[in-house]
């Protein structure tokens, strides 16, 4: 299974956090290292959205977990009530989920892309390739359960954290000019913000 997570627990952010300005408005804030929804419809403040029923059904669940080490980072998804035996695309995005997918943002970059820009996502196998991005892809079983998990020998930029696990309709591509994509974004899950020294070792 192509892979592209679980820590010490954090405390949940408050309900008063609008999840959608974190990356701006609430500087103080991260993602926590796990995070977890069942998807809906959008409404304001939801943090597990379905924009395609049909593939990501209401009320189907997702839980990714972040487990940073020293030089390394392991991401692992677990997901329910999918359409059985369905193949989907799966990838940490830069930005929090909202009523439209596109603005998750592109996919995190360890290394990223100078060519790639706001409308132009990188398509260059030297940056979209499972190496230097979290790709989950995976394969639902008959139940409609799967597990997805990445290891890369890196960690997540402090400064620009991904904030968002989307699911997308077809596997990753990876030839040249559409390295990175995989079709339309069928649903995004938020990750839960929380205060930032929480993850500090030492901290919390």
């Amino acid at each position: 299974m192509l892979g592209a997570c679980a820590s010490a627990m954090a405390t949940p952010a408050s309900p008063e956090v609008s999840v959608s300005a974190v990356p701006d408005a609430a500087p103080g804030l991260e993602p926590g290292p796990v995070s977890s929804g069942t998807f809906r419809a959008w409404r304001e403040g939801a943090t597990a959205v379905t924009y395609d029923a049909a593939a990501v059904p209401v009320g189907a669940t997702a839980e990714v977990s972040v487990n940073e080490a020293a030089g390394s980072v392991t991401v692992k998804a677990e997901l329910a009530g999918l359409v059985p035996g369905r193949k989907y695309g799966a990838h940490l995005h830069n930005n929090p989920c909202t009523a439209d997918p596109a603005e998750a943002g592109p996919h995190y970059q360890h290394r990223v892309d100078p060519a790639a820009g706001p409308g132009k996502p990188s398509v260059d196998p030297v940056y979209a390739n499972p190496a230097n991005e979290i790709w989950l892809d995976f394969t639902t079983d008959a139940a409609g359960t799967a597990k997805a998990t990445s290891v890369q020998q890196w960690r997540f930029d402090a400064a620009r954290p991904p904030w968002s696990f989307v699911l997308h309709a077809e596997g990753t591509h990876t030839a040249h000019g559409e390295a990175g994509t995989a079709g339309a974004r069928l649903a995004c899950l938020t990750r839960d913000p929380v205060p930032a020294y929480v993850n500090q070792p030492g901290r919390g």
